[in-house]
């Protein structure tokens, strides 16, 4: 495969770095912000994305899965890494000898993570992790009652943290993070041990109420909006994705385009095929929506995406403005990936840790520059 026909993704670790750092001014001086780097710093390179973030100064990460924490001990040595799954079976040890910070979401793990730590005649850190209205991981309201009445289920073990997680924080007309804020200023009274952490990157930027000691910002470092109905986006954009065009040619009105004969064209038309599609990660559910970018104009898609290729109407950009081995902006500062998401009918995440392993990686990382 040469050069000129592999789509390139450029990822911006500085404005991973900058991104942090606003949010970090934002919660201010009592609150620590972590880094949420889990599905392999959403799809961006963990240890590239982690080793950075360390080095200007984030000392607390998050993952979802042991595997995740493992990979991220070889790369950082001294960090603290939590595991939003918890002790499943078997893994107590695994997590104990690695130096790894489970997030406890029911009693059953608390009993793994507590006899780990008898066995051990050690104490053990621990993340206590409350629902407070996702009916997702976390201590149901009878796990937690029957915890807050025997404190000796938490011998062996010292609480760093008690977290809740907020849902709709980025739905400005949502009610549920304030009913959650309120269940959560709750649950802190009956487990006022250690530190309190609610707010994901959505919560962050809601209200200063939901920053208690320590956030938890993922989706915000990578360059998504937090709180999209607010406005413009406060975090610099971090992903750029750009694709050849490998073809350009004529159709007439009442011929179509692509698989499936999802869409006919009504006039004569200048059509690109680019070099991209749902094998690259560019969601086929974004088929006939959307547009990518080439210069300042924009050029829709038309039909279905394949697996290698979309095809752009260019009919109306400027004469001589694309050509064969052009390069197109999938994702950019013309094409923000929450407007590539919302054409997809989903939501930024899904497009970032999606995006697939036949791209050409360049990293922006000018602390590699640094003696």
């Amino acid at each position: 495969m040469t050069e000129s026909s592999t789509a390139k993704l450029t990822i911006d670790v500085d404005a991973v770095v900058a991104n942090h750092r606003l949010i970090a001014d934002r919660v201010g001086p009592n609150a620590t912000a972590a880094a949420v780097v889990k599905a392999d710093a959403y799809g961006l390179g963990v240890a590239r994305i982690a080793r950075r973030l360390w080095r200007s100064g984030c000392r607390e990460f998050f993952v979802a899965r042991l595997d995740e924490g493992l990979a991220l001990r070889e790369q950082l040595s001294e960090a603290t890494i939590h595991v939003f799954d918890g002790v499943t079976p078997g893994s107590a040890a695994e997590f104990a000898r690695s130096d790894l910070v489970p997030v406890i979401n029911s009693l059953p793990q608390l009993e793994r993570w507590r006899s780990e730590a008898k066995r051990l005649g050690d104490t053990l850190p621990t993340v206590i992790h409350v629902d407070t209205g996702m009916l997702r991981l976390g201590l149901d309201n009878g796990e937690f009652t029957r915890l807050v009445e025997r404190p000796e289920l938490l011998d062996g073990l010292t609480v760093t943290t008690v977290a809740s997680h907020v849902a709709s924080a980025d739905e400005a007309d949502s009610e549920q993070p304030e009913q959650q804020l309120e269940r959560f200023t709750w649950v802190r009274k009956g487990l006022p041990m250690g530190r309190a952490s609610l707010a994901n990157s959505a919560g962050v930027f809601r209200h200063a109420d939901y920053h208690f000691d320590l956030v938890r910002p993922g989706y915000a470092l990578y360059g998504g909006h937090p709180q999209p109905d607010t406005g413009p986006n406060p975090m610099q954009p971090v992903v750029t994705l750009d694709a050849p065009v490998l073809q350009l040619r004529r159709g007439e009105a009442g011929e179509t385009v692509g698989y499936g004969a999802s869409h006919t064209l009504d006039r004569p038309s200048l059509l690109a095929t680019i070099g991209i599609g749902y094998a690259d990660g560019f969601l086929r559910a974004g088929s006939g929506r959307g547009a990518v970018a080439i210069g300042e104009h924009l050029a829709p898609i038309l039909g279905r995406i394949s697996m290698d290729l979309i095809t752009v109407d260019v009919t109306d950009l400027p004469a001589d403005s694309v050509g064969e081995g052009a390069w197109v902006e999938v994702i950019g500062p013309h094409r923000p990936i929450d407007d590539v998401a919302a054409d997809a009918g989903t939501i930024g995440y899904e497009i970032l840790t999606a995006l697939g392993g036949r791209y050409r990686r360049r990293y922006v990382d000018s602390s590699l520059d640094e003696p």
